[in-house]
């Protein structure tokens, strides 16, 4: 479960770049559609990957080094 994000971010990059990768730039319906949801999906995935890592793995390191 704790790299369902940061694969969903990978995933989200390759939607905004495949219109030009793939070669559709030229059209503007798909190319706005894909970009639009590609940068939704990256934003709530990199605030969802670092919720994660800052409640699982960074404070757990925070409370040892406080003991």
């Amino acid at each position: 479960m704790k790299f369902i994000p940061w694969v969903l971010a990978i995933m989200a990059a390759w939607l905004i770049a495949a219109p030009v990768v793939l070669g559709y730039a030229n059209t503007e319906i798909a190319m706005k559609n894909d970009v639009g949801v590609g940068m939704v999906m990256l934003i709530g995935t990199l605030c969802w990957g670092f919720l994660e890592w800052r409640h699982r793995g960074f404070s757990k390191n925070l409370e040892a080094q406080r003991r």
